[in-house]
């Protein structure tokens, strides 16, 4: 385990990917920011899925940090404009810590107050680009109190310590690692506690919502690429869905430009949620058509199951058990899961 950059497949293409791509987007709006950044996902995706979805795990988190409404004469957001600043100016790439995928597989991650800031003490199990990132992303409880602390921690230091891939084959691109962190140093200015839990629940539904939206992409480019290079039937099942995607994405934007309030983001969570839903058919089906003529990729269609937020995760978001018989059936997911009223 080491807290250095090392030599590894992922970190050499990432920086290689790093000198040609936008891996820094900005836009006027939230939805122009989202097609900046989707059009570099896409871009690297429909060649490498792997290292496209690498390439996502940085944009989402950096998308949410520009556009989470903050009031902007708070310390908070202050505190996001000077390491924004930082990021652009310095060209860092971000990691997000905390995923669900190993929720109640590990002692949580906790933050303690230190004189000029908080000390992290804890380990994140999963952490895409481990070995790539400058920063990593979380919230954590803050010990004490009924708060949680969203921190910005540096990871290129010795109180780090980053274990061994968690995937084998093409899918070592990710850099996904265990991360753990002893009495880890974060300061004071780059903390910003959160209230209550619902706030913290607000900021990880807008999150969450970013990364469906650039994940949905990254699949989507690589499927439509599969299908021109094996050329793959185009049902019209499959033409219909992709229509009906495209409409959910639009209306998704529109609840992005106007992400303002609790009410807004959750209706926001829930429509990017669906389209996370059919877009893992899509990837499964297309899985099981390459079985045979392309082993390497059907596996890493496969791989849209395993992502941070679990689909369990996803139906209890959109008021849809697990156990539910239902649940079992995609048509019916889609059925339950569709927007009652889109513009």
């Amino acid at each position: 385990m080491h807290a250095a950059k090392s030599s590894s497949p992922s970190t050499d293409s990432f920086a290689a990917l790093a000198a040609k791509a936008n891996l820094h987007p900005d836009g006027k709006t939230p939805a122009a920011l989202f097609e900046a950044a989707a059009t570099t996902a896409r871009s690297v995706a429909a060649e490498c899925l792997p290292l496209g979805l690498a390439v996502v795990m940085h944009l989402y988190p950096l998308c949410a940090m520009r556009c989470v409404p903050i009031a902007w004469w708070t310390t908070a957001n202050l505190r996001r404009v000077k390491l924004l600043r930082a990021i652009d100016s310095r060209a860092l790439i971000l990691a997000n810590a905390g995923s669900e995928r190993a929720a109640g597989a590990h002692s949580p991650v906790r933050v303690s107050r230190s004189p000029d800031g908080v000390l992290v003490n804890g380990t994140f199990e999963y952490m895409s680009l481990a070995n790539v990132a400058d920063i990593a992303l979380f919230s954590a409880p803050l010990d004490g109190s009924e708060s949680s602390v969203f921190c910005a921690a540096d990871l290129r230091h010795p109180s780090v310590r980053i274990g061994p891939n968690r995937f084998g084959g093409s899918m070592r691109l990710s850099d996904t690692c265990s991360v753990h962190f002893h009495d880890h140093r974060v300061p004071t200015d780059r903390c910003i506690e959160i209230p209550n839990a619902s706030a913290l629940q607000c900021m990880a539904h807008y999150q969450r919502s970013w990364f469906h939206l650039l994940l949905g992409e990254a699949y989507l480019a690589r499927i439509e690429a599969l299908h021109r290079e094996r050329g793959l039937p185009r049902v019209p099942e499959y033409i219909a869905s992709l229509n009906e995607l495209a409409f959910l994405q639009k209306y998704s934007l529109c609840l992005l430009n106007e992400a303002s309030s609790p009410g807004t983001v959750d209706s926001l969570a829930r429509v990017t949620a669906a389209m996370k839903l059919r877009i893992s058919w899509h990837a499964q089906a297309c899985a099981v058509a390459l079985r045979g003529v392309d082993d390497v990729s059907a596996s890493e269609l496969g791989y849209l199951r395993l992502q941070p937020t679990s689909d369990e995760r996803i139906l209890q978001s959109l008021s849809v058990a697990p156990q539910d018989p239902r649940a079992h059936s995609w048509e019916a997911r889609v059925t339950a899961t569709s927007p009652a009223r889109v513009p």
